[in-house]
């Protein structure tokens, strides 16, 4: 459980040592899964995108999206559009070397990338909170991936900041 629904509405980082302990163990096991499948031919994006997440960071930039994007509502589920309103504030708050080579994803871009985690929600159009930093991992690590291949096959990827 990532992220708790503050007295005042808005999504508060619970406690700062476990939220890493847990984000950084599902972190490690995704990415050690793809590593696997890719072993050292990662691209720069992607190894950049991968020191980001396990940063406190990232978690304090997710914390701060979700609340803008949920604007005080709390609760335990959001909805699709409140998860990929989240993914594009967060966009804006990446690092200046990140944020040009990632552009906002869009919604079927958003929806393919999570397809393998559907089981994941409670209902269709929504999903829990508490699984919000793993789905906003997959899909920045599903376009960090998508932009690393397109330059491998001799892509032109121009400053996601000047779209």
């Amino acid at each position: 459980k990532n992220l708790k629904t503050g007295t005042n509405g808005s999504y508060k980082v619970r406690n700062q040592r476990s939220l890493e302990c847990s984000f950084s163990g599902r972190r490690q096991k995704f990415v050690s899964g793809m590593a696997e499948t890719k072993s050292e031919g990662k691209g720069k994006v992607l190894c950049s995108l991968e020191k980001y997440l396990a940063e406190k960071s990232f978690v304090e930039d997710l914390a701060k999206s979700l609340s803008e994007t949920a604007r005080g509502q709390g609760g335990s589920i959001i909805s699709d559009q409140i998860l990929e309103d989240t993914l594009s504030a967060l966009i804006k708050l990446l690092p200046e070397n990140l944020r040009k080579d990632l552009p906002a994803p869009d919604r079927e871009f958003i929806q393919g990338a999570l397809s393998q985690m559907k089981q994941k929600r409670p209902r269709e159009g929504c999903w829990q909170v508490d699984d919000v930093a793993e789905l906003v991992q997959v899909v920045l690590i599903s376009l960090a991936a998508a932009v690393d291949k397109f330059r491998d096959i001799g892509g032109y990827v121009v400053d996601a900041t000047k779209l």
